[in-house]
């Protein structure tokens, strides 16, 4: 139980400390997608506009249903797709420190996790 403890304390530091030495930046971005063409979000929010309609002006909802999953799900796929993550500057010192301190901190909690098994 203590090895589990102690790695789940060197596995949330380094965690810690990698998003702390992490950079997000976003934007909305299908170009590698599409071609090469970007669509406006106007356009890919129409689908959505229009299935909502659908569902109140039809007795058929199946279609509007389609047509919302389909919008919001490009909606979703162009801002993951715009993600972009970086490292900032550092010392190989702090990077050894942030990548040793989640090995460590796994290693300890698989130890802890099957020393516990056994003994039951």
């Amino acid at each position: 139980m203590k090895s589990f403890l102690a790695g789940l304390v060197f596995f949330v530091l380094g965690v810690f400390l990698i998003t702390q030495n992490t950079i997000v930046r976003t934007g909305f971005n299908l170009g590698g997608l599409m071609g090469g063409y970007n669509p406006p979000f106007g356009l890919l929010l129409l689908p959505v506009i229009i299935g909502i309609i659908m569902l109140f002006a039809m007795d058929n909802q199946i279609l509007g249903w389609i047509l919302i999953t389909f919008g919001i799900c490009t909606i979703l796929l162009g801002l993951l797709l715009g993600l972009e993550i970086n490292f900032r500057p550092t010392t190989l010192y702090v990077v050894i420190l942030m990548f040793g301190c989640v090995a460590i901190g796994a290693g300890l909690m698989l130890r802890g996790v099957t020393q516990s098994n056994k003994y039951t």
